[in-house]
């Protein structure tokens, strides 16, 4: 039976969506002041347009992570370009990989401050503590992978 879905169809497919997740990136920073500005008189009402100073600190921590956000979309990038040429076991990749979990590790950190302002995003918290969390198992067991091929190699 012929496999329809192969490896480097997941590595294409995962490559879109990084480049979709850059996309939507870069439009939430551009509607952010519309995006605060909606969700105070939408979802808190007219009456509370005084209120307007807590999105701003909301805003302000979004915008500061948005470097961690395009350092994680840009080494994601570089990582699944090296495993389409089938660099997998490298000392860049796992770089790349640990530059990923601090990016999540930065976005948990300043999620915890907007925790106080608003508190579902306590949600974004877990999630990138989570993620943070998972990406540096992935990269420590990337790394043993990488020192194993390098004796590997060694003893040949």
């Amino acid at each position: 039976m012929k496999r329809l879905w192969k490896p480097k169809h997941s590595v294409t497919l995962s490559l879109v969506v990084t480049y979709l997740a850059g996309a939507a990136l870069l439009a939430l920073m551009l509607a952010m002041p519309w995006l605060a500005r909606y969700f105070v008189e939408y979802y808190l009402g007219r009456a509370a347009e005084g209120l307007m100073w807590q999105m701003n600190p909301l805003a302000f921590i979004f915008w500061a992570c948005c470097p961690a956000g395009w350092a994680a979309i840009i080494s994601l990038l570089k990582l699944l370009h090296n495993i389409r040429k089938g660099e997998v076991f490298t000392r860049h990749n796992v770089k790349l990989l640990r530059l990923l979990s601090w990016c999540f590790v930065f976005t948990a950190l300043a999620s915890i401050y907007a925790t106080y302002i608003y508190l579902p995003c306590a949600i974004v918290f877990a999630a990138a503590g989570f993620l943070a969390i998972l990406l540096r198992v992935v990269k420590n067991v990337m790394e043993q992978a990488t020192i194993m091929r390098e004796e590997q190699e060694l003893t040949i």
